[in-house]
């Protein structure tokens, strides 16, 4: 089945229901300024990389890019799961690099 047709489908696993969640991830963006506009990447998630004309366009670019790549990380989670399993959130302090 296409990824695209199970994203419908994983919110409904186990209640999950991605479109009512109120949760508040914060990620770092990095933009660089290039020829023709800016590339930007999420630092945490170095497979999130997007690009726009201005640097506001590739801000709301990495955003999706962001939200369809986490999305597809709680599909994939949940992909080859057999029988019941317990979802728990956990928090810890982030250290900054720079």
């Amino acid at each position: 089945m296409p990824l695209l047709t199970l994203l419908p489908i994983a919110r409904k696993i186990n209640g999950m229901n991605t479109k009512k969640s109120q949760k508040v991830n914060t990620f770092t963006a990095v933009f660089q300024k290039v020829r023709g506009g800016y590339t930007a990447w999420i630092e945490e998630m170095p497979n999130v990389i997007s690009e726009g004309k201005t640097k506001a366009a590739a801000k709301i670019n990495l955003k999706d890019a962001l939200e369809l790549m986490l999305e597809t990380n709680r599909i994939m989670s949940f992909k080859d799961v057999v029988g019941d399993v317990e979802r728990s959130a956990i928090s810890f302090p982030v250290h900054s690099v720079a």
